[in-house]
């Protein structure tokens, strides 16, 4: 790809088809994203772990302390599950991310924790038990096509135990929305999350009103070579509304919405996210 193609690519980036995927699982990326992951100065690619620890917290008192078997989709490098296990909680991670499991594996192994991790995407994992309480938090449900998000959530509802908790943290609408209206920008990038060379990095966002639907093209031009590479990402907005009838429509009751003290999620996402706590009606 040449620098004419950002000025010819049609617009906007169509959603969940147009340009590279961003790379979560390919080995090189994957490790420059751990390295965010276990950043402990800022909050955007896993929560620091004083927060991890009150959310552990109100999991574990929530569970009433009883060993539960703990499904985290999307788990990274085990931040959660670590903590999890380290209660007597017996886990199970997934993520599409070969640098975050062979990070979690390596520190369940070196801690003697009670972990058991897969590299696989969380749409096609297919465990042999079931599971007393599933996560999938930090709002990865929104990068997820509706289409993708129906098969997630009846898959959850098979590999929960009747009466299980699903344990859901979502962006709203405001912020997704936010997020397609941002606009554009670019900055110069010694070495960054897309490549390790001196690159300039060009963000176009755009919001679909029609499909409520919000997309970020990452454009990064090699200084030396020119040589230019788009990675897209789309996320689906909901409302409240919506949510509750996904949830309803795949067979889970709403137990609660999470409080701010319950729940926190950081300075930065303040607003941002919503947590619901649902449970199997089996």
């Amino acid at each position: 790809m040449k620098l004419i193609d950002i000025i010819q690519t049609k617009r906007p980036i169509e959603p969940w088809t147009q340009g590279e995927k961003i790379p979560w699982n390919d080995p090189a990326f994957s490790q420059r994203m751990l390295e965010n992951h276990l950043a402990q100065e800022h909050d955007w690619a896993s929560r620091r772990r004083e927060i991890i620890t009150r959310h552990v917290d109100w999991i574990d008192a929530t569970l009433q302390g009883v060993p539960s078997r703990i499904l985290d989709l999307g788990c990274g490098p085990g931040l959660y599950l670590e903590q999890l296990a380290a209660k007597g909680h017996h886990c199970t991670g997934v993520d599409f991310s070969p640098a975050s499991i062979e990070f979690a594996e390596q520190h369940a192994r070196e801690n003697a924790l009670c972990v058991t991790y897969h590299c696989s995407d969380i749409r096609d994992f297919q465990p042999a038990q079931t599971f007393d309480l599933i996560m999938l938090t930090f709002g990865e449900f929104n990068v997820f096509t509706s289409q993708d998000i129906q098969q997630i959530l009846s898959q959850a509802k098979a590999m929960l135990r009747s009466g299980g908790y699903l344990l859901l943290e979502v962006h709203t609408f405001a912020e997704v929305k936010r997020q397609g209206m941002s606009g554009t920008n670019w900055e110069s990038v010694e070495s960054g999350l897309f490549s390790t060379q001196p690159h300039l990095l060009l963000q176009e966002n755009n919001w679909d009103e029609q499909r409520r639907v919000a997309t970020t093209a990452y454009w990064v031009i090699d200084a030396q070579t020119q040589r230019t590479t788009c990675y897209a990402s789309s996320m689906q907005a909901y409302d409240e509304a919506d949510y509750l009838a996904q949830f309803s429509d795949a067979g889970f009751t709403v137990g609660k919405k999470l409080t701010a003290d319950e729940w926190p999620t950081g300075q930065y996402f303040e607003g941002k996210l919503a947590t619901f706590w649902c449970q199997n009606q089996g």
